[in-house]
This record gives structure tokens, C-alpha cells and sequence, in this order.
């Protein structure tokens, strides 16, 4: 299955998936040479959907292999991509300093995530308190241990679901997903997915408050202040900046010197609402390294 997607005049395919790591993790894929992005989802009959994504006049080209309803498709691409996201108000506001008019000139402010709040969350338990290195061998043993491959291609995974995880034993888990003290994490939160004690995905309802929102978060297993305000940007409610040592390296390189946590978010308190946004795409004086480490 081949279909065309629209796109926002404000859209940019390759400033949303270059916005930071996520397209480096599977089941995300990027083929640079094509312009394509791969990624893999299980459906909800239990079979793997393997799409293709590329640029096309207009919009996106999305190429579906295996058994999957066209409108299911384009709800998850339109999720990984922030289709339905408006960037009008951020974009107007950007403007008006000179400091940040790069932003709307260059259609940034989108960010690549993955079709689910779980898989988000588990991704950025995985960047907590290590090196980029590792949250890349530990997000692809998930998927390659736990995920379920493709009936066309054993070698395509989807992301692991929740009750997948939930039904491995703990011990089992552990040394398989060899996570360290995020193992315990990762399989409670599962299992209470899994067993209707907790419901992740109602965490994207427009309807909560940013406070309740982020009260939900910090109450997930894993999930601090650093980790809360990265779900948050993902979903749209970028008032807090997710300080880690990345943030703390170009603060202290902006500013010439040693710089801490409190420091960081000072920093970008004056812009408000947007603080999360300005500070993903914040034109440093020192050039960033290509591969963006997250987590403390």
C-alpha cells in the first residue's frame, strides 16, 4: 500500500527528524542516501506494519508493507511526525526576537516521537543518567529481544508493546533487556499497562491541565523532572526545558563557564510558555556536536 499524506506549509521532514535522537533508535530507521524513514509498528491484530516515509511535491509518500487499514497508518504517521501540531503562535512568537527568527525562517519546532506515549516513555528512561551509546544498545536489545519481527522480513521489529513485556517474567526480562535499575522500571510500567492499572495513552488528552500532566508524569515509574518535561515537549506542552548534562555542556559553552541545573532553566525562564522549544532549537554561539546525548 502506497498513499500521499498533506503537510502543513510550515513543515519541514528533515528539521523534525534531525530535531534530535529519536531517529537513530529502533524501530526507527533513516536511509539519508533515499531521504527515507523507516519505522515499524505492531497493529492491533498482533502483525507487524513496516512503513517507508519520503518527501513527495506536496506532502509525504508513506509505503506500507503488511496488513494495516490506511487510516490507522496516517493517525501514526501524522503522531511521529507532529502533523497536527501547530506551530503558528510558537512561529509568531519567534519572530519578535531577533535572536530566534531562524526558527519559523528554517520550519523548526516539530520533533520526531514515536506512535505511542509507551514507546516515548521507555526511550527516555533509556537516556536517563547514561551515554548516547548506551541508550541506543539498550533500545535496540527491547526491540530485537521483545519486539515482534514482520512476517515479510524477520529482520524488521516493532517496538515491544507493554503486554509483551508484562508477560516475560521479571528476572527473565532483566537479563535479557539488561537495563540496569531501569529494568524494574520499564517491567512495572508495562504490567500495569497490561493489566488496566494504568493508561499511558490518556496522558495525550488536550483536556488535562499542563500542571496535572506533569503531576502524571513525575508519578510514572522513572520519570523526574528531566524525563517529564521531555514527554512533555513530545506532547506539545513545552514550558519546561529538559536539563541534562547536554544542556548543562551548551549553557556552560554559551556562557564561558561551569554552569548548573537551576542556571540552565533561569536561562530560558524568559520565554515562558516556550521555554522547552526555544531551548531545542536555541542558535548556540558554539557549534553542537552532530549526535545530541540526552539525559543526565
Amino acid at each position: 500500500m502506497q498513499f500521499v499524506i498533506d503537510i502543513p506549509h510550515d513543515f519541514s521532514f528533515l528539521a523534525t527528524i534531525q530535531a534530535h535522537g529519536w531517529m537513530q533508535l529502533p524501530p526507527f530507521g533513516w536511509l539519508p542516501n533515499s531521504g527515507v524513514l523507516t519505522y515499524a509498528y505492531e497493529t492491533p491484530s498482533g502483525s507487524v506494519a513496516a512503513l517507508r516515509i519520503s518527501e513527495a511535491a506536496g506532502g509525504l509518500t508513506v509505503d506500507v508493507e503488511g496488513s494495516e487499514q490506511q487510516d490507522r497508518v496516517e493517525r501514526r504517521v501524522r503522531r511521529i511526525l507532529q502533523l497536527d501540531r501547530s506551530l503558528h503562535e510558537f512561529h509568531t512568537y519567534c519572530r519578535s526576537d531577533s535572536k530566534l527568527s531562524h526558527i519559523p525562517e528554517k520550519r523548526l519546532g516539530r520533533m520526531l516521537r514515536s506512535s505511542t506515549l509507551w514507546e516515548d516513555t521507555v526511550k527516555v528512561i533509556a537516556t536517563s543518567n547514561t551515554t548516547w551509546t548506551q541508550t541506543l544498545a539498550m533500545t535496540t536489545r527491547l526491540t530485537q529481544e521483545f519486539g515482534r519481527a514482520s512476517a515479510h522480513d524477520d529482520t524488521v521489529r516493532a517496538f515491544p508493546t507493554p503486554q509483551r513485556i508484562a508477560a516475560v517474567p521479571f528476572d527473565e526480562f532483566a537479563s535479557r533487556a539488561r537495563m540496569g535499575y531501569r529494568n524494574t522500571y520499564v517491567h512495572t510500567m508495562a504490567t500495569d499497562i497490561a493489566n488496566g492499572a494504568l493508561d499511558l495513552e490518556s496522558l495525550q488528552e488536550e483536556s488535562l491541565t499542563t500542571a496535572a500532566l506533569r503531576k502524571r508524569l513525575l508519578a510514572l515509574p522513572g520519570i523526574g523532572p528531566y524525563g517529564a518535561a521531555c514527554l512533555m515537549l513530545y506532547l506539545g506542552r513545552p514550558e519546561h526545558v529538559n536539563v541534562d548534562s547536554w544542556a548543562r555542556m551548551l549553557l556552560s559553552k554559551e556562557l564561558g563557564r561551569t554552569v548548573s541545573d537551576k542556571e540552565v532553566a533561569a536561562f530560558f525562564a524568559e520565554y515562558g510558555a516556550w521555554s522547552g522549544l526555544v531551548y531545542m532549537f536555541y542558535p548556540w554561539k558554539a557549534e553542537a556536536p552532530a549526535s545530541k546525548i540526552e539525559g543526565k
